[in-house]
């Protein structure tokens, strides 16, 4: 029946009658069964919060197949962005192309190319990429899979490096790298593992040499798959020792997805305990985003996700002593019920015991990548302003 619902007419009768019964039976039962605050997920929950959350999985869980193939981004002129500027961002060279990363390049054929990035700007008149002495800046990931969004202003995870920027009193612009996201059937496949990550180390290098910032003055930041990006970019410079691209001073990361093979399946854990409260729908032993692994994978078995120290650093499959030795300053936002919780738990038990500074602030009742959604209120906020001042006092 799903097959069929691809087809024109029955997908728009079947999105028309989605709509409908969303808005006239499903809204109005679920809002009667929120009113108690005890049949709320989290008792702490606006009815409003609980209506969102409930609409979300819901959309999630629809039965058309809603992926699409990655669309080349070209040049965007200033006329279009507000508060922001578009600049283009050169390949990883050949030099910088080595280790763990080329061995599984030349296995998925991924290479590194030119892509787009932003800078998004405190309102302050564009004088040119170039560092002030001492300038701070954040590179950030978006999230979203690694097969949707943008780095592009008008998408909703700019809300996370915008609300930095807006609560910052050091910061005056952030740049954003527009990473090549990932397919496969019933599309081309493009980009497999590791072309994002090419695209993340070619912007921190563009930050670097281009730009001019000292890397202690970088914070590389992501969220959900944009924070597996910006752990991945710091583990490359660590291991490569590249003199003319040191590895950053601060690490940043929210919701962030770092076990492409869901290790942590069990009854106890945060995949299963917390399916009322967060936004996806993933139905139990289903893998999460598994169009986005296997697109990622290419010709690559499953057994890589499992055991690959990029692409799921905190799977149990990986040997964790010593796995972030010499990582810099790391901070972790995450939401206490999100179904990725454990990732950001590994993460933060596997750094502490390598001896990694971490600063963990976990929101006990938001859900995942809440920082990105301006409905997320207070937690949104007061989060942010903690973050604000942590990259101040660097």
């Amino acid at each position: 029946m799903a097959n069929v619902l691809e087809y024109q007419p029955l997908k728009a009768l079947y999105l028309l009658y989605f709509v409908l019964v969303l808005l006239l039976v499903k809204l109005p039962l679920w809002t009667l069964d929120a009113l108690p605050r005890a049949r709320r997920p989290r008792p702490s929950w606006t009815l409003a919060r609980c209506l969102i959350v409930r609409t979300a999985q819901e959309v999630w869980g629809i039965r058309l197949d809603l992926r699409a193939p990655p669309v080349p981004r070209g040049e965007v002129p200033d006329s279009e962005l507000t508060d922001a500027k578009f600049a283009w961002v050169d390949p990883v060279p050949d030099k910088l192309f080595c280790g763990e990363v080329r061995r599984v390049a030349e296995i998925t054929g991924a290479q590194p190319a030119r892509i787009p990035g932003y800078w998004l700007l405190k309102g302050a008149v564009w004088t040119g990429p170039r560092a002030k002495p001492g300038e701070k800046v954040v590179l950030h990931m978006h999230g979203g899979g690694f097969r949707i969004g943008t780095a592009h202003p008008s998408d909703v995870t700019a809300n996370f490096t915008r609300g930095i920027l807006k609560h910052s009193h050091s910061l005056e612009r952030v740049f954003a790298v527009d990473y090549r996201l990932t397919s496969s059937v019933p599309y081309p496949a493009a980009n497999p593992f590791p072309s994002a990550l090419l695209d993340a180390v070619a912007g921190y290098r563009y930050l670097v040499q281009v730009a001019g910032f000292h890397p202690r003055n970088i914070v590389v930041a992501g969220d959900s798959a944009g924070g597996n990006l910006a752990v991945g970019l710091t583990r490359y410079l660590l291991e490569n020792d590249f003199p003319s691209l040191p590895p950053p001073g601060h690490i940043l990361v929210a919701s962030p997805w770092l076990d492409l093979s869901m290790s942590r399946h069990g009854p106890d854990s945060s995949a299963v305990t917390s399916a009322k409260t967060d936004i996806f729908a993933v139905k139990p032993g289903e893998l999460f985003e598994e169009y986005a692994v296997v697109s990622l994978l290419g010709p690559m078995d499953f057994e890589v996700a499992k055991t690959n120290r990029y692409m799921s650093p905190v799977s149990l499959h990986v040997p964790s002593q010593g796995l972030f030795k010499g990582f810099p300053e790391t901070y972790v936002v995450a939401g206490a019920p999100e179904r990725l919780m454990d990732d950001s738990r590994a993460l933060i038990e596997r750094m502490r015991a390598d001896g990694v500074k971490v600063t963990a602030d976990i929101s006990p009742d938001a859900v995942h990548d809440f920082v990105v959604f301006t409905w997320h209120e207070p937690e949104r906020t007061d989060t942010l302003r903690r973050v604000s001042e942590w990259i101040d006092m660097m």
